[in-house]
């Protein structure tokens, strides 16, 4: 209720993101952390800037329409496959972690 009220562009990023039953076992950070999803990602017969760096992204010049708005390069156009991460985004969200050397945090456009 508290997300909803007072962050309502991220409640209805998260409803709609995923099937009810995918929500109730997912995790923030699984959402936050999933893997691009690109046509050219999945088809190993293609190059991916993303699984060999450096072998090209032919979504750059091929099929695009379903990719990056903001944030693309001319390294991969690829959008980030989570609704949430778009939200928290506008939101200026920061994720705090903790590794082996200490806390840390990063802005979620930056993840």
């Amino acid at each position: 209720p508290e997300v909803r009220r007072r962050f309502p562009a991220l409640a209805q990023a998260l409803l709609v993101g995923a099937s009810g039953q995918l929500r109730n076992m997912a995790t923030v950070g699984g959402n936050l952390l999933q893997r691009t999803r690109c046509g050219y990602f999945t088809d190993v017969a293609q190059p991916c800037n993303k699984r060999v760096p450096g072998s090209g992204c032919p979504a750059v010049e091929g099929e695009h329409h379903n990719h990056a708005i903001l944030g693309a390069s001319e390294h991969c156009v690829a959008v980030h496959p989570s609704d949430m991460a778009v939200a928290l985004t506008a939101f200026d969200a920061v994720v705090h972690f903790e590794t082996v050397d200490g806390p840390g945090e990063l802005p979620v456009a930056d993840l």
